[in-house]
């Protein structure tokens, strides 16, 4: 069930702590997308309400500009943003839907004055996840989001096998019994060990890659951090890296089911953009999410049945394809990416099925307060925090007093440079130019001349 996949030429360097941010900690902003597809690093279909620009300052260049998009959009974007401006323009800051190891070969420019954020994986397992995903495929280093994939796909095997049944009310109410404080811990070279504790009903505390896995009441991940990166023709380079506390832990509730007995079937799903505008960054993220079976396979009394679906990176195909998945009886699925196509599949498909999903990318702030039964999980942060991160580095690192944004108009793009302006304003800053954008333009010279106050 594999699917061969393109290269990444990803850089790692070791993690350096930024000054000052741990003031920051815990000072989080709410802000809701009004509509829109998408979702941090993800999706689009294109029937977001809000429009192009919203201020504009008059014709003056912005100390730094923010962009907020995907890969494949990205491409066009900087091309355009290259053939008129010259390197020394402007400083540029994106997010991690568009932390992708091609984009400077692919626009043809070292893209030396980007630098961006994106959720880190600096989980206990980490390094054990890294070894394990660039040995069973052809990958460099694990890219954004494969991490938090695996996670996803381990937390639900993991009550899945304390449940003992392949049902979705079942999986909900184990998934914070293997995840959260209050059982023997296990990380990811562990996890055989972990699916027969769990199988035998004892308390498993899955500690993962990307983070310790601990689930909030809203299901969202608490403690986490982020990796602030720099473009170079090579690809991408992690710089630093800015931790934030988590709130108070959930406690680990008891126990619910008898555990599996041996020769079960496992079963779960992937729903993940394989084509479309996120196609770079969704089939390493699907890879991921099927890791934790391969690597089970054969080493636990189980079988392991999954099956991959393609969001197309679009709301409408990913309610499709994750009907699709739901008919065919898989009770939890690592999906969607995309924020919107969570938010569109949670509404549309998995509340009204009782189908568990844990997205492994999606980031807007609007999928905390989501309606959704205790039915959805994340295993990346909010990005409530990530535009914290991105006001700290344009105030303290590049000392930016004016700023306008670029984002793409969904509920990831809306959401996540909103976060941005509140905090870069609280800090004193004026944004400028508030811009959006369509996915997949033929050209995006028009937006970038507002973005930048021509």
């Amino acid at each position: 069930m594999r699917t061969d996949s393109r290269r990444r030429f990803l850089k790692r360097s070791g993690a350096l702590g930024v000054a000052g941010i741990a003031g920051l900690a815990g000072c989080t902003t709410e802000q809701t997308g009004d509509g829109g597809d998408g979702g941090d690093g993800t999706d689009t279909d294109g029937d977001d309400e809000t429009t192009g620009t919203a201020t504009d300052g008059g014709g003056s260049t912005p100390d730094v500009m923010v962009v907020v998009g995907y890969p494949q959009s990205g491409i066009q974007l900087f091309s355009d943003y290259y053939s008129d401006y010259g390197d020394d323009d402007a400083e540029i800051l994106v997010t991690d839907g568009l932390q992708d190891g091609e984009l400077p070969q692919d626009v043809g420019n070292d893209m030396s004055n980007v630098r961006g954020t994106a959720p880190s994986a600096s989980g206990p397992g980490a390094d054990a996840f890294t070894e394990m995903f660039t040995s069973e495929f052809d990958y460099d280093e694990p890219g954004v989001f494969t991490a938090q994939a695996y996670d996803a796909t381990a937390v639900q095997i993991l009550a899945n096998a304390m449940a003992g049944e392949n049902d979705g009310q079942a999986v909900r109410d184990n998934m914070r019994v293997v995840a959260n404080p209050g059982g023997e811990t296990f990380g990811p070279s562990e996890l055989p060990a972990a699916v027969e504790a769990a199988a035998a009903g004892e308390n498993v505390e899955y500690q993962g890659a990307s983070s310790n896995v601990v689930f909030d009441e809203n299901g969202d991940i608490g403690a986490v951090s982020y990796e602030v990166f720099g473009f170079d023709e090579d690809g991408y380079e992690t710089t630093d890296t800015v931790d934030f506390g988590g709130g108070e832990d959930v406690p680990q509730p008891e126990p619910q089911g008898d555990g599996s007995e041996s020769g079960r079937t496992i079963r779960f799903g992937v729903l993940q953009p394989e084509s479309g505008d996120l196609g770079n960054l969704g089939v390493p993220i699907a890879d991921a999410a099927t890791l934790p079976a391969l690597q089970l396979e054969g080493e636990v009394d189980f079988e392991f049945d999954y099956q991959r679906a393609d969001t197309q990176s679009q709301a409408q195909p990913a309610i499709d394809a994750a009907n699709s998945l739901v008919s065919d009886g898989y009770p939890s699925i690592t999906g969607a990416a995309s924020s919107e196509s969570t938010i569109q599949v949670a509404q549309n498909v998995f509340v009204p099925n009782g189908v568990v999903g844990v997205s492994p990318a999606s980031t807007s702030p609007a999928i905390t307060n989501l309606e959704d039964d205790d039915y959805v999980f994340r295993t990346p942060p909010s990005d409530a925090l990530q535009g914290r991160v991105l006001a700290q580095l344009a105030n303290e690192d590049i000392g930016a007093s004016t700023a306008s944004t670029l984002y793409l108009n969904n509920s990831y793009g809306q959401a996540l440079q909103q976060a941005f302006v509140d905090a870069f304003e609280e800090a004193g800053g004026e944004v400028v130019a508030q811009v959006a954008f369509e996915s997949q333009q033929s050209s995006y010279t028009s937006e970038i001349n507002q973005a930048m106050s021509r």
